[in-house]
């Protein structure tokens, strides 16, 4: 058993010291290398929020008296140098790793030890030093909220991160970083954090570990699934044609039994969406019937299966994939779009509807 791999179904997004004051080039206090990692913890933490998984976003607040403050900070503040001062702006957090909806969380109950909800999936707490466990109520919070595993970003990495990833590692929680999320973060510092169980991940893995999706292989007893989805918005957007009902009725015969492959997405045990690759000629195969259940889309499943598709295809040696779409169908044609798909020149006869032809060299 690995007792270090991230449950990602139990997992929250731990975002530490991402201020103004730390991450703005004219910051009181700009540590470098801050300011870059902003877009990539935002689409993390977007991802999160898309799954309703928790995230925290980890403070610093240090008092004007200093009495508050590590000792190698304390004299410049009690000099006068204000660094994330309670209640200025330099303290709060880049609107981009925040939601729409998120309200400005009250320092003064911020530093009295409450843990703040400021969005439905968004928190916001004050640590007094470099690690997010001392004298807080983190490990209390993330229990009731039954959490085991942690995603740790932000700044800087040789303090706080790091002094957060040890101690949640003595808590046993299993923890995981995205190095391109994490200021300060060297090769040295990797090799060492994985020395103690931290997992490394890529960050274009992410959304798929997050979103619990697995892809599997047709079973006959999930036909109704491949003919209910893609049934539902033919007819949302166009009619069922002829060639479809045979196709949708008829899987193992019209794609399965000449070399095709029919592939299903599902989330936490439920079958949510489906594609098919056909047969066409030796090297080529046709991507198609791609269609995700009206109510669980928006979790990435359309993209995961076109990228399953893909793979599949290069599995099967395919050379050349194509497939048929609509101008209209903007969401589809662009995960068509970002996984390389071009279009070309339509040939005609195949679907009515059909006014978008696109092929990808494998």
């Amino acid at each position: 058993m690995d007792y270090t791999k991230l449950n990602w179904r139990n997992s929250a997004l731990l975002i530490i010291d991402m201020q103004k004051d730390f991450t703005l080039l004219d910051g009181v206090s700009p540590i470098e290398g801050t300011l870059e990692v902003v877009p990539h913890i935002s689409e993390i933490a977007n991802a999160f929020r898309k799954h309703n998984r928790p995230i925290i976003h980890i403070i610093r607040l240090y008092k004007e008296d200093g009495s508050n403050v590590d000792l190698c900070r304390r004299a410049l503040i009690e000099n006068g140098k204000e660094i994330v001062k309670p209640h200025s702006e330099g303290a709060q957090i880049i609107p981009a790793l925040l939601p729409a909806n998120s309200i400005e969380p009250n320092h003064s109950k911020l530093l009295s030890g409450e843990i703040l909800k400021i969005a439905p999936f968004d928190y916001v707490m004050y640590k007094p030093r470099w690690g997010a466990f001392y004298q807080t109520e983190l490990e209390s919070f993330l229990h009731k909220k039954e959490i085991d595993s942690l995603l740790v970003v932000g700044c800087n990495f040789p303090n706080c991160p790091r002094t957060t990833i040890y101690q949640a590692s003595e808590r046993d929680f299993k923890i995981g970083i995205v190095p391109t999320t994490l200021s300060g973060l060297y090769e040295k510092g990797i090799k060492e954090i994985q020395n103690i169980g931290v997992e490394i991940i890529k960050g274009h893995q992410l959304e798929k570990l997050i979103c619990n999706i697995t892809l599997v292989d047709y079973r006959s007893e999930w036909q109704p699934y491949f003919e209910q989805f893609n049934k539902a918005w033919l007819r949302k957007y166009y009619s069922v044609e002829p060639v479809d009902e045979y196709v949708l009725t008829h899987p193992e015969e019209a794609i399965l039994n000449d070399g095709g492959c029919i592939l299903f997405a599902q989330y936490n045990g439920k079958i949510i969406g489906t594609v098919a690759l056909k047969y066409i000629s030796d090297g080529v195969m046709e991507l198609t019937k791609m269609a995700v259940d009206e109510s669980c889309q928006g979790l990435g499943a359309g993209r995961m299966l076109c990228q399953g598709a893909i793979e599949k295809a290069r599995v099967l040696k395919a050379k050349r994939l194509i497939l048929y779409s609509q101008k209209k169908l903007t969401k589809a044609l662009t995960i068509y779009q970002k996984n390389g798909f071009k279009e070309i020149p339509l040939e005609d006869g195949k679907y009515k509807r059909a006014d978008v032809m696109m092929e990808l060299t494998l």
